[in-house]
Formats: C-alpha cells, sequence, structure tokens
C-alpha cells in the first residue's frame, strides 16, 4: 500500500481559496482559519455559524465591491492573528474566480466542499490544467480527487497537535481513536504538554546558538533527542533549560561531543525546576 506523507503545513499569508459555504465547507474553515491564512471563500450561501464565526465583516460591509454580477466582500481589517476570512464572493464558482490580481500570488490550496460532484471533478482538473500537477487540490468526498486528505485532529494547547488519518477510508473512524488518545491522556492526569514543548523548544533554540555550525547538526539532534527520552512525557514540563544548556556546553566543549548523559536519577534532581 502507499502510504501518505503527514506534513504540519506552514499557511501563514499564502493564498487558499475554498469553495462552498455549507456544513463541510464550515468543518474545513476551523481547520484553516486558525493558520493564518489568506482564505477567499466563494458560496452563494453561507451556513448559518460562519459570518458570525469566521466572517463579521461581511454583514458590515454596506457597499461590497462586484466581481462579475457577483457580490466581493473583502475584509478590509484582515490579518493572519484575527481568525477571519480574507475574502468572500456571494456566487456560484466560475472559472475566473481562479485568477489573481498580483500576477505574484498564486493559489496553495484550492477545495471544493459543493454537492455537485461533477462540477468539483472539472474544477479538479481545470486547476490541473492551468497551474500544473503540482497544484494541491481537494474535493471533498471524492478520495480519488484529493491531493491530501484532511485528518481528526486532536490539540492540546496551541502547539501541540496529533493528526489520526484513515488516508480518506473512514473520517469518523479517525475521529474515534483520536477520541480515545484523548481520554488516555485525560487518565494519565495533568503531564503539562504545552509546558513540556514550550520548553523542549527552548532548549533546542539554546543548543543551536551554542554549536551553530552545520557539522554540528547531528550531534545537537542526537543530545535533543537523547535528552528528551531521559526525561520522558512525566518530566520535560519540568526541566531548567538553563542549566541543561550548561550541560549541553559542557558535554559538547570540554567532552568532545559526548553523548553520556548523568544517571536518569540525578538529572531528575539536578536539572528540574525547583
Amino acid at each position: 500500500m502507499v502510504k501518505s506523507l503527514q506534513l504540519a503545513h506552514q499557511l501563514e499569508d499564502k493564498r487558499i481559496l475554498l469553495i462552498g459555504g455549507g456544513e463541510v465547507g464550515l468543518t474545513r474553515l476551523y481547520k484553516l482559519i486558525p493558520t493564518g491564512c489568506k482564505l477567499t471563500l466563494v458560496s452563494p450561501d453561507l451556513h448559518k455559524s460562519i459570518i458570525p464565526k469566521f466572517g463579521k465583516f461581511i454583514q458590515n460591509e454596506d457597499q461590497p465591491d462586484y466581481r462579475e454580477d457577483a457580490k466581493r466582500f473583502i475584509n478590509p481589517n484582515w490579518d493572519p492573528t484575527k481568525n477571519e476570512i480574507y475574502e468572500y464572493i456571494r456566487s456560484d464558482f466560475k472559472d475566473e474566480y481562479l485568477d489573481l490580481e498580483d500576477e505574484n500570488d498564486a493559489w496553495y490550496i484550492i477545495m471544493t466542499c459543493i454537492p455537485d460532484h461533477p462540477e468539483s471533478a472539472r474544477i479538479y482538473h481545470l486547476c490541473k490544467e492551468r497551474f500544473g500537477k503540482q497544484q494541491l487540490v481537494n474535493v471533498a468526498d471524492k478520495p480519488d480527487l484529493c491531493d491530501f486528505y484532511f485528518g481528526a485532529n486532536l490539540e492540546i494547547g496551541d502547539r501541540l497537535q496529533i493528526l489520526i488519518s484513515t488516508n480518506g477510508l473512514s473520517p469518523r473512524f479517525g475521529a474515534l481513536v483520536r477520541d480515545e488518545i484523548r481520554n488516555l491522556f485525560t487518565q494519565m492526569g495533568d503531564l503539562a504538554l504545552e509546558d513540556a514543548v514550550v520548553k523542549l523548544g527552548e532548549l533546542r533554540r539554546g543548543i543551536r546558538l551554542l554549536a551553530p555550525d552545520d557539522k554540528d547538526v547531528k550531534y545537537r539532534m542526537d543530545w535533543a533527542r537523547r535528552c528528551t527520552d531521559l526525561f520522558g512525557i512525566q518530566h520535560c514540563h519540568n526541566i531548567d533549560v538553563k542549566r541543561l544548556l550548561d550541560l549541553f556546553k559542557v558535554m559538547f566543549q570540554e567532552q568532545n561531543c559526548s553523548l553520556q548523559f548523568p544517571p536518569r536519577e540525578r538529572l531528575l534532581s539536578e536539572y528540574c525546576s525547583s
């Protein structure tokens, strides 16, 4: 079986086209808008939750622009951090909506969430013809017309995200697996996982500054991996970053890139915050 490559896409400021503003479109918005993407939504009608949640500017726009015979609403105060749609075109899809005014712009992802499957397939092939096979396109409920799949996401805080994918076979089952994982974390108690991720990020940034050369990349990665494993899920949130950076400096400079850490008991007693 050929597998999918699961990636965490950085979408901030990237142009996204979403065709369809119904219930499925709403689920896409919940996943896309928090990424800070510059999203254009095309739909003659909108799910009742979309405007109050992601498009308050639409109801406040007294004089929308017109694109052909469609009303076009552009968010005048759009910002990647505001969790809002950038542009709404109140219309069925038209081929010219693939055109962007800035020739330096390009659609990063194009998605359709409409009940008209023949039209969705036509849009898919049109995008490939116009922009090339590398253009990422997703047609809802048509796995064979998807360059990527939306999985079931488990978010713990703002920084830790887990994706469960069934490769388009059964999104609902993926959601059930996600819920089971959430329950397991709940049963394990308060692990302060987001604090752990933040501190480990600080630690990695610090060791990059202490060992900035390209030739040291492998050592940095091996050291960070070994360190994380020794503290484990239960203790990473409590690490003392400054003391560990001092330890890295000794192991890197004085011990000639050693990976021989102190015993785990000593690490937990001397390199955790009090």
